[in-house]
């Protein structure tokens, strides 16, 4: 959609080109674009929020020529259909993230939520901008899903994700044998491999699912996001770190119609403001995940439960065990993995050994807390 009008700026510039040059030619209409862009989550979550946040930046950035009207999953489509929308161009634009595409094809959590072997999601963006990620996750979603009226774009790296909500602590693998546990993606499969009944359940439903006994456990996403959720009102054992979710990038898709009728400038500001967001939306999660998970511990009774060594070791071999699967029968995926293997081999090493440890700093300035994955 697109409408044509003289911006303030543009009528100043015709008005003093008239002044200094009789005869000049008039100073061209300015175009401005709105969008109407749907996101896969609900209205209160962060990880809607965070293009409610893109739209400003896109608005600030472009003086108003481009602007967002963003919406709520449901709102025009099923969240899981938003990116059938945009490529049809139903929607000019919408967010969502790689795990919701794994039923089309299992790659998709590789670009959103899978341990990445030890990257969590800011390394893997950085896989994504420098390592060949990027142009990977184009050919998932041009070629591999085959959405060719699609330009697709990564946002938004999140802090890992706990391992969720429980009745009682998870003291051994044993312990998830047959738990009832909801999960999104790719970890549903890493869950049955370590015994659990996954049960998939949109975000909205793992509230009453949980009071119902459809399900026993249960992760979301983070502190902020699971008590606006309502978590901590039906369990009160909150475990954490694991490497089921070590994070999680989202994606923001554009038509290709619309995108090829902006002018370059807007292109860029779509594509810098992107980035922006980006590196806010992981320093906005550093504030509001840590005093939600403070508020959670003192006001609401939540005992916070160190997920046992043994159970994360069990998490990866899981990973890997799932990860090679799927890489032996697809050689996109697999193609994937090796990219991400290499790049990792680096990151992750020079992170190990670079950084010092954080249970000294935990120690030294009393802050309490078991140590976790260091960012």
């Amino acid at each position: 959609m697109t409408s044509t009008t003289f911006t303030g700026g543009a009528l100043r510039a015709a008005a003093v080109g008239a002044m200094l040059t009789l005869g000049a030619a008039p100073v061209a209409a300015q175009d401005s674009f709105t969008w109407t862009v749907q996101t896969a989550y609900a209205a209160g979550d962060d990880l809607h929020q965070t293009y409610v946040e893109l739209a400003e930046k896109i608005e600030l950035m472009s003086g108003g020529r481009l602007m967002l009207e963003v919406s709520p999953g449901g709102a025009f489509v099923p969240a899981f259909d938003v990116l059938d929308a945009v490529d049809q161009g139903v929607l000019d634009a919408a967010g969502g993230d790689g795990d919701y595409w794994v039923g089309k094809h299992p790659a998709g959590s590789l670009f959103a939520s899978s341990p990445g072997f030890g990257m969590p999601s800011i390394d893997l963006m950085a896989w994504m901008e420098y390592g060949g990620g990027k142009e990977l996750f184009e050919s998932y979603i041009t070629e591999t899903l085959q959405y060719t009226n699609t330009v697709p774009f990564l946002i938004s790296p999140a802090q890992a994700q706990p391992f969720g909500w429980f009745e009682e602590p998870i003291t051994s693998v044993a312990d998830i044998e047959g738990l009832k546990f909801r999960t999104p993606g790719l970890p549903v499969d890493v869950m049955r491999e370590m015994g659990a009944a996954v049960v998939t359940v949109p975000g909205s439903e793992v509230v009453p699912a949980l009071e119902q006994g459809v399900i026993e456990a249960a992760e979301y996403f983070g502190p902020k996001a699971d008590m606006v959720l309502g978590l901590p009102d039906v369990r009160k054992t909150y475990m954490m770190p694991s490497y089921l979710q070590i994070g999680l990038v989202q994606n923001f898709f554009v038509n290709q119609a619309r995108w090829d009728e902006l002018p370059e400038d807007l292109k860029a500001i779509v594509t810098y403001a992107v980035m922006a967001e980006s590196a806010d939306f992981y320093w906005r999660g550093l504030q509001e995940n840590s005093i939600a998970l403070q508020q959670m511990e003192t006001e609401m009774g939540v005992t916070v439960a160190e997920t046992p060594r043994e159970v994360m070791e069990a998490q990866l071999a899981a990973w890997e065990t799932i990860l090679d699967g799927y890489a032996a029968d697809d050689e996109f995926f697999a193609s994937v993995i090796d990219s991400q293997r290499e790049f990792a081999s680096r990151v992750v090493a020079l992170k190990a050994r670079i950084n010092p440890p954080l249970d000294i700093a935990l120690d030294v300035f009393g802050f309490g807390g078991a140590p976790a994955e260091m960012d």
